[in-house]
């Protein structure tokens, strides 16, 4: 799928320096290990069966795995990037894409040109 082109996204660009204090991205090393790029579900499960919400939902691209971002109670997420090693995420939220490496503590565009194609947006 050709990438998207690039366009202004206030969103991002917040995250982007809350994240990581810099408006340039940093190389990823971890981008050639994306498996899936779409969510299955859009619910962290674990909060749901502990009759909780979540502000926000990130997955791993890994192995899939959707879970609560680390400034809910819950921080599933958190917790499976330790368990599992894993070390790329994105977010789910509507009209986002970006992507977070643990390891390298960067901070990746949805349409980045680290990116061999663009991240899917999730529409609402």
């Amino acid at each position: 799928m050709p990438k998207t082109p690039a366009r202004f996204n206030l969103p991002e660009l917040m995250y982007k320096l809350l994240l990581t204090r810099r408006f340039s991205e940093i190389p990823c090393s971890h981008l050639d290990q994306i498996e899936i790029r779409e969510p299955s579900v859009r619910v962290c499960q674990e909060c749901v069966d502990l009759g909780d919400t979540w502000p926000s939902l990130r997955m791993c691209l890994t192995c899939g795995y959707v879970g609560c971002c680390d400034t809910s109670k819950n921080k599933h997420m958190d917790i499976h990037i330790k368990e599992t090693g894993h070390p790329l995420i994105r977010s789910i939220e509507p009209n986002e894409g970006w992507i977070w490496c643990y390891p390298d503590d960067a901070f990746i565009s949805a349409n980045s040109e680290q990116l061999d194609e663009s991240m899917p947006v999730v529409e609402k």
